[in-house]
């Protein structure tokens, strides 16, 4: 079972509440199997079975008050975090997160419409799944900046402001140089590439300088 609705909650005790009432939906229906193998004369053991449940939003909710046997935490999201996740605050900072999205800057805009950069990173790399935050991915470390538009190849990013006028800084942003994307949904924008590039930054924050010091090729398919 996996509770996929945790992801629309914030609250931590409305996430409590959803983990238990996901234990009792288990726990029901490990009940009412036992009950139909009795009738049907199975020998087959209930409590052989492995249950699988969790989600990354709810991961440490769980504490196991009803004490359903062999019970295992599965959340798929843990391994990279996302904004999803910033949101629902199963990790706390950027810091936590551990997938990314090079991307190179292409493009310059310093008209008075658009005021922004472009980057080579787009719904192929990225995909448009939403967030309550919305913009469809951040830039790493720039909380003053948002990806306000997407298409299939390509972002553009500009500073957040009410009136949309503030004026973006382009020096600090030199066309071919690189920056690194948050992913919404970093699940999707995994499946998206044919390989990881894995990087060690120690005990200093990731960034474009980072040492590629492995590769991983996902195994893919159904």
């Amino acid at each position: 079972h996996c509770g996929g609705h945790s992801y629309n909650i914030q609250d931590s005790g409305m996430m409590k509440e959803t983990t238990n009432q996901d234990h009792s939906m288990i726990l029901g229906f490990l009940n009412t199997l036992r009950s139909h193998l009795k009738s049907s004369n199975s020998k087959f053991d209930v409590s052989s079975l492995s249950i699988s449940v969790g989600s990354t939003p709810s991961m440490f909710s769980h504490d196991n008050a009803l004490k359903i046997p062999n019970i295992e935490l599965h959340p798929g999201n843990y391994v990279f975090y996302d904004r999803q996740q910033l949101w629902t605050g199963a990790c706390s900072s950027e810091k936590s997160i551990g997938g990314f999205v090079l991307s190179r800057i292409i493009g310059h805009y310093d008209d008075e419409h658009r005021n922004a950069i472009m980057v080579d990173a787009g719904a192929t790399a990225l995909t448009k799944e939403s967030t309550p935050q919305g913009s469809m991915c951040s830039v790493l470390g720039r909380p003053d900046l948002e990806c306000y538009r997407m298409s299939q190849e390509i972002t553009m990013i500009r500073c957040k402001s009410e009136d949309g006028v503030k004026p973006f800084p382009f020096q600090e942003f030199p066309l071919g140089s690189t920056l690194l994307l948050i992913p919404n949904h970093s699940c999707l924008a995994a499946a998206c590439f044919e390989e990881y590039h894995v990087v060690d930054g120690g005990t200093n924050s990731v960034s474009t300088e980072s040492e590629v010091v492995e590769r991983w090729c996902p195994v893919k398919g159904w």
